[in-house]
């Protein structure tokens, strides 16, 4: 995989992982955290869609 995408792909997870972390934490709820995830750039590198957001989200939240 080149730089640039592995590095695309490592920033979007970051993102991902943060906005899950702000959930876990009682900062946002489901709905923020799904609207702030489907803005992160290059969702799609780490194979979240707006068919499977919610269940990324509710498996991160429950195994958190």
């Amino acid at each position: 995989m080149s730089k640039v995408k592995q590095w695309a792909e490592n920033t979007a997870e970051e993102a991902v992982d943060t906005i899950i972390g702000k959930l876990t934490s009682g900062e946002i709820n489901r709905s923020d955290a799904r609207t702030e995830i489907m803005k992160v750039d290059n969702l799609n590198l780490v194979g979240i869609n707006e068919h499977n957001i919610d269940e990324v989200i509710y498996e991160a939240h429950v195994n958190a």
